[in-house]
């Protein structure tokens, strides 16, 4: 099965295509994170992610840039149900989302809440 390398901005991977996106709803875990980088609430909520990756590096987390990438931001939405918002984190697992927050919701501690789960 196919599973994204895709490249990394500051040490999140950056989802490319549609198709990467949905290869992740087949993991049993993972981790998206729509981010807009001249966003000062954004950059904040970036470096909760950022935290929280290097507290669990086993955990999968993929970027998706909002100003770059809309088609993607729109896909997650629409693929998930859930509102697009940014910065917003949505944790799936198998496919289903089994969370998510957006702005100042965005924390590490929020993120291992639910990955301990």
């Amino acid at each position: 099965m196919f599973f994204p390398r895709p490249r990394s901005t500051q040490n999140i991977p950056e989802l490319a295509t549609t198709e990467d996106l949905d290869a992740l709803f087949a993991r049993d875990l993972s981790v998206v994170f729509k981010h807009s980088p001249t966003c000062p609430i954004s950059l904040l909520a970036h470096r909760q992610v950022s935290r929280f990756c290097a507290d669990q590096p086993e955990v999968p987390v993929y970027l998706i840039s909002v100003r770059r990438q809309r088609d993607m931001a729109r896909h997650v939405s629409e693929r998930t149900g859930v509102r697009h918002e940014s910065p917003q984190v949505l944790v799936l697992r198998r496919g289903d989302v089994i969370g998510a927050a957006s702005h100042d919701e965005v924390t590490a501690e929020f993120l291992a809440s639910l990955v301990r789960g």
